[in-house]
């Protein structure tokens, strides 16, 4: 764990009506880490993303490009205020949710917020792995140089929009467990 805001602990039952809600940049980890962390602890998973895609029926570069940045966070800002108004969630967030106040307040009100951290070179190792890097290539040549602009931009977004700090360049399963210890949760206690 990088830091955190508080401590809090318990068990499963204290954390019903709790949502746990993964913030971080793009290729941090979220929407893996967010269904591992379900699962143990019998949680929903919700992807914000995936939401947005459902509600339109466009994938988000569509919704980009057809319709610009302002209609799909406008989107964004009603898939989460509908996760919102559920209970015992884990949230996989998209990358730019920390941009509008109102998705953070609603985020830091109605959940846990745990940030998953990562240097923008591990950002780029992670999306040259991934198949769908060609669908969706970098805006500008130089792929590193944008990925440190958009993190120079959105860090301190990020830092104070989180209760906790996490380092998302461990492997899946050790930054779930450092999630439950955080949240004072022992292997007897899950489902």
């Amino acid at each position: 764990m990088v830091g955190h805001e508080g401590s809090r602990g318990g068990n499963v039952g204290s954390l019903k009506g709790s949502n746990i809600i993964l913030i971080g940049p793009r290729a941090s980890g979220k929407t893996t880490l967010g269904k591992l962390l379900a699962q143990r602890l019998g949680f929903e998973f919700v992807d914000t993303d995936e939401e947005v895609e459902k509600r339109t029926g466009l994938k988000i570069a569509q919704i980009v490009q057809v319709y610009g940045w302002e209609r799909f966070r406008k989107e964004e800002k009603e898939a989460i205020r509908e996760a919102m108004g559920q209970e015992s969630q884990v949230i996989a967030t998209g990358g730019g949710v920390v941009l509008d106040k109102e998705n953070v307040k609603l985020l830091k009100e109605n959940g846990i917020v745990f940030l998953l951290w990562l240097e923008p070179e591990k950002i780029v190792e992670r999306l040259r792995k991934d198949p769908q890097f060609e669908k969706r290539p970098p805006l500008k040549e130089d792929l590193l140089g944008e990925i440190r602009e958009v993190i120079e931009e959105r860090k301190s977004l990020y830092f104070s929009s989180a209760h906790f700090v996490l380092d998302a360049s461990k492997e899946p399963m050790e930054v779930v467990e450092e999630i439950l210890k955080v949240m004072g949760l022992r292997d007897e206690q899950l489902r």
